[in-house]
């Protein structure tokens, strides 16, 4: 049984960086970022400060086995930003992405944002990576040529939240 944990306890910023390191997609800085947003997510809620980034956990029997790292866009209405998404390898294919992207929405929709941005690699190695966003509903808004490097484009993909009446939700989240 898959269910969702918000926030992070102390052991989650190595469980983090070995499922990121599972996929094969992300190089060694990458991973090294990934599990430095969490350990400084545990620090700065250690110190009762709110992160300018937040994360949401999927766990099956008690294993933590994806994650993904996503935050409001600063200076923005309502927008935000999907940093990062990963599913441990041993569980890609089987849906597990999907149902995050789902909740992670549901989440963001409840906080009042109206727009999801993310950034992907516009190489062939991330072909299913961006197959993936737009099977989710995402839609390209632009390709910024070079963004990583010369021959590395970054694809920007954006989803429009639905809004979603609270009081409406509320009662079908009770039934």
């Amino acid at each position: 049984m898959l269910t969702f944990r918000e926030g992070l306890n102390d052991n989650d910023p190595q469980i983090i960086k070995n499922i990121a390191a599972s996929t094969g997609f992300f190089d060694k800085e990458d991973i090294d970022t990934n599990y430095q947003l969490a350990h400084d997510w545990i620090k700065t809620n250690q110190n009762n400060r709110k992160c300018d980034v937040d994360f949401l956990l999927v766990e099956m029997e008690g294993k933590t086995i994806a994650y993904a790292c996503f935050g409001k866009i600063p200076t923005t209405e309502s927008s935000y930003e999907l940093y990062w998404l990963s599913t441990h390898n041993e569980y890609r294919g089987c849906g597990v992405g999907r149902l995050l992207m789902r909740q992670l929405i549901d989440k963001i929709s409840q906080s009042g944002g109206t727009k999801l941005f993310v950034k992907t690699d516009g190489t062939e190695q991330y072909l299913p990576t961006r197959r993936f966003y737009e099977s989710c509903g995402f839609m390209q808004e632009a390709c910024l040529k070079g963004y990583y490097g010369d021959k590395d484009d970054c694809c920007i993909y954006s989803y429009k939240i639905p809004h979603i009446n609270m009081e409406t939700y509320n009662v079908l989240a009770a039934e």
